[in-house]
């Protein structure tokens, strides 16, 4: 019987620390969302935007490019595959060969995505 008692106390316990901890994150939580700063809209110097676009005019056509390398090599592959009258290695090559295009497209399509103001 005080075993049983022993372990619905522990129980009970448990519990009651696990609510304080609860309310002591959620009072947190609500402290530092209350005392974040807004950031204001306003537009950005002209020094930033110029390095912005820059720096995304830089990505993209590295990620255009090496698209274009890794279709390449998929390319090579499923040529060797069919030398080879491998299924899975025509896969393979096949694959690489689209992973590579839909990179390279996605990269070309980039102002879809407004990235450029």
């Amino acid at each position: 019987m005080q075993n049983l008692q022993r372990t619905q106390t522990q129980g009970v316990n448990k519990t009651k620390k696990f609510k304080k901890l609860f309310v002591i994150l959620m009072i947190t939580a609500i402290m530092v969302s209350a005392l974040t700063l807004v950031a204001s809209a306003a537009a950005p110097p002209a020094g930033a935007e110029a390095a912005y676009q820059t720096i995304i005019g830089f990505f993209i056509t590295w990620l255009t490019r090496i698209g274009m390398a890794v279709a390449l090599v998929g390319a090579i592959m499923f040529g060797l595959a069919i030398k080879s009258n491998d299924a899975e290695q025509k896969q393979t090559g096949l694959f690489t060969l689209v992973a590579g295009i839909v990179v390279a497209a996605v990269c070309g399509a980039a102002d879809m995505f407004d990235l450029f103001a």
